[in-house]
């Protein structure tokens, strides 16, 4: 049975990691599938010492044809993270073994216009070579990079298996943000933006993951919360705020849909899904506007989760057979 090797932050926090452990899980039919932690939180030490274990494994690996994976599906995001994969796909390349860079950045295309013209070329080289291929999140991301790295296939991200929606009715007028406390989140928009709508709805509470205090009573901050919990957020809200500003396509906003939890987005966030509500971002007066018509007459469930149905795990196991089939062939 053929082989595909996941290699990235598996075992750190955060959305790229989520991805890495749905796909490991559920390989295309007919194949399996293994994981490589190539990265750890902490120092840069640390993070060398990650890579550089990550590296050994994966040679010993090549070096053992019971062990020695089909394809090699490397995680990335911009800057550093891409240069720790750009050596092992040099290191692939050399061994003649197929990879997937796998780009799940939001902001790739502005890091890559900040390189200078040398380290473009070698970008754009390592994915034009015929054993590696580049893959985004969408078909605007798609479209996004092309001219700066040359042709790329686009596989959306999978909605993890399990989730629906409640069987008992939501909080009423209760907003949700899932993500880690990072400026480009939006928390502390999201704290303005509750602010100014309970002017109009005066019982309205904000639920926050990622932070651990509040000055608010009507503020909830949940700090670092697990799945089970996170989906229980995800049944309980009115509304999932994502007002990032950048995403390369946020792992919350499927599994609300999913939920039939209605989302309203940033701007900045290419291709969102049918049925999310978008607003300018930072903008709060279009933002409150958006969210009012929300809570005041929400989408049917029925819509949300007909709009999830592209990014089940069936679905995107398939995408995945095609590409994986196409590269393991050389």
């Amino acid at each position: 049975m053929p082989k595909v090797l996941h290699i990235g932050p598996c075992d750190s926090p955060g959305g790229m990691a989520n991805v890495m452990r749905i796909l490991a899980e559920h390989p295309p039919e007919g194949w399996e599938a293994e994981l490589l932690a190539s990265h750890v939180v902490g120092s840069p030490w640390a993070k060398w010492k990650a890579y550089r274990k990550a590296r050994a494994t994966l040679i010993e690996m090549l070096h053992d044809p019971k062990r020695k994976p089909d394809v090699v599906h490397l995680h990335t995001a911009a800057d550093w993270s891409w240069w720790r994969k750009a050596k092992f796909v040099r290191l692939l390349q050399k061994r003649n073994t197929p990879s997937i860079v796998h780009i799940h950045s939001g902001q790739f295309d502005a890091w890559f216009d900040s390189c200078s013209s040398r380290k473009q070329n070698s970008i754009r080289g390592l994915l034009e070579h015929p054993l590696t291929s580049g893959v985004v999140l969408s078909h605007a991301w798609e479209k996004q990079l092309e001219p700066q790295l040359g042709p790329l296939i686009f596989v959306s991200n999978p909605i993890r298996p399990g989730l629906e929606p409640p069987t008992v009715p939501r909080k009423e007028h209760s907003l949700l943000l899932l993500g880690r406390d990072d400026t480009v989140k939006g928390h502390d928009f999201a704290i303005t933006l509750a602010t100014h709508l309970r002017t109009e709805f005066p019982e309205l509470t904000l639920t926050l993951t990622g932070r651990n205090q509040s000055e608010f009573d009507w503020i909830r901050c949940l700090g670092w919360v697990p799945e089970a919990e996170k989906n229980r957020l995800l049944q309980e809200a009115s509304i999932l705020l994502v007002p990032s500003g950048f995403e390369g396509q946020p792992m919350v906003i499927l599994e609300a849909l999913a939920c039939g939890l209605p989302v309203c987005a940033s701007n900045r966030i290419l291709d969102v899904p049918k049925g999310v509500s978008v607003a300018e971002y930072s903008d709060v007066s279009a933002w409150a506007k958006q969210v009012a018509q929300v809570l005041n007459s929400p989408p049917s469930p029925a819509t949300l989760l007909a709009s999830s149905q592209p990014f089940h795990i069936k679905a995107i196991q398939l995408r995945w057979q095609e590409v994986y089939e196409a590269f393991s062939v050389h």
